[in-house]
């Protein structure tokens, strides 16, 4: 689970705290009363309730991404998981201090924070996180990598470790094989030196992340939160280089 402590930083808890305890309020579970209906009713009107679902959702997206897939839905009230989701982020916020006190707040390292990842990564990882499948998540960001790569170099013969070699070869480019350089970078050593880091990074990323989650059974390759996050941070990074780069291509029917 995303560390709870990271996720307040710079956040207005009191503000949050009065969200999710008016939801509760306002969708407690009344008895149904009527033939045919559900066993529960949120004392506020469901299309009331409805809205205030929506309004919720991106709180708990944001300080707890599994509660969809840690809190079950109830066949007899239909706000059940997002109530209890909010139940759980209350008492994240509420023990905070206490427990930073407990713990000394001896851990001060910095933390990954998903959403501050390439756009790109997260966008495509975020839905299979959200769910708790983070093996997938890392699949899908490295293909959504691999589609960013493709599409700069408009091709579509090559991809992932084959493609990225080719892009940043030290070889001039050539008709239909476009290359990209760093030409941002004065100097000429670390301008190539550059250039040869990331195409070996880049295949890298390939070969050691995106093959083992694609290739292998989830049950043979599971990842813990930690290593997933250090996976998505490097196809981040990846996919950060390949935005910096320029593309260098020659004239169709140039020799």
């Amino acid at each position: 689970m995303i560390d709870a402590m990271s996720t307040l930083d710079g956040i207005d808890s009191e503000k949050v705290r009065a969200e999710l305890e008016a939801f509760l309020e306002e969708t407690r579970p009344m008895r149904g009363s009527l033939a045919g209906s559900p066993s529960r009713y949120a004392a506020c009107g469901r299309e009331r309730a409805l809205a205030l679902t929506e309004r919720i959702r991106p709180i708990l997206d944001h300080f707890y991404p599994e509660w969809r897939a840690e809190n079950r839905p109830s066949t007899y009230f239909e706000f059940h998981a997002a109530r209890d989701a909010s139940v759980r982020v209350l008492g994240r916020i509420d023990s905070l201090d206490e427990i930073r006190q407990m713990l000394g707040d001896s851990d001060q390292s910095p933390r990954l924070i998903a959403g501050e990842f390439h756009p790109l990564v997260w966008r495509a990882a975020s839905a299979q996180w959200a769910t708790g499948h983070r093996h997938e998540a890392v699949l899908a960001a490295a293909k959504a990598v691999n589609s960013q790569l493709q599409a700069k170099l408009s091709r579509r013969d090559l991809s992932e470790v084959k493609l990225v070699r080719d892009a940043f070869s030290e070889k001039e480019p050539s008709e239909g094989r476009p290359r990209l350089r760093f030409d941002a970078i004065e100097d000429d050593q670390t301008r190539d030196s550059m250039r040869d880091g990331v195409m070996n990074f880049g295949a890298g990323c390939f070969m050691a992340i995106r093959n083992p989650v694609g290739h292998l059974p989830n049950d043979e390759h599971e990842l813990t939160e930690q290593e997933a996050l250090e996976r998505l941070a490097a196809l981040s990074l990846l996919a950060r280089w390949i935005d910096q780069a320029n593309v260098v291509a020659v004239a169709s029917g140039s020799s």
